[in-house]
């Protein structure tokens, strides 16, 4: 006579490692979730510090020219007085702190992206003359929140210009 032997998993050992799937699912997506927040924030830490370097550059460059901030806004032919040259373009810098202008109306109409470079399929940008936003999550270019997941660079600050990294929805 023939016995045959059947082997498999039993309905509590298939229970028993679907549990265990599901603790183990429940506890790495948050984590997985918490990685990928830090890697955003730290690439909007990395954007800030570049353009906290370009515009200590771009100062340093204007007063070697002679430049200082002005009380008032020079306006007209006085103002084309405040453009810096640099190799591969001018910038225009403003008349109340010396920092690059978020998109130049005079030189060669740099914009704060002509000065520095970064990478990524889904970063966005958005530029006027006042302010430079780059980001994941980024509100409206005309009045800039506290909301989102973006750099503010605005370069019409008085006494400096400033930046600023939001993180509340990264």
């Amino acid at each position: 006579m023939l016995v045959y032997s059947q082997k498999g998993f039993t309905l509590i050992e298939l229970i028993t490692v679907i549990v265990i799937i599901s603790v183990l699912t429940a506890v790495a997506i948050p984590k997985l979730t918490a990685l990928s927040k830090d890697s955003r924030i730290e690439v909007l830490e990395g954007i800030a510090g570049a353009i906290r370097s370009t515009t200590s550059m771009v100062r340093a460059k204007a007063r070697v020219k002679g430049l200082s901030p002005a009380n008032s806004n020079p306006g007209g032919s006085t103002q084309t007085g405040f453009i810096v040259d640099f190799p591969f373009g001018s910038a225009e810098v403003d008349w109340r702190n010396l920092c690059p202008e978020s998109r130049a109306e005079l030189g060669d109409n740099l914009t704060m992206l002509d000065f520095i470079s970064f990478s990524g399929d889904d970063l966005q940008t958005q530029i006027n003359n006042q302010y430079t936003l780059i980001g994941y999550d980024i509100p409206n270019l005309s009045a800039p929140t506290n909301q989102g997941c973006y750099v503010i660079y605005d370069s019409f600050g008085d006494p400096n210009c400033t930046i600023t990294v939001v993180t509340v929805d990264c």
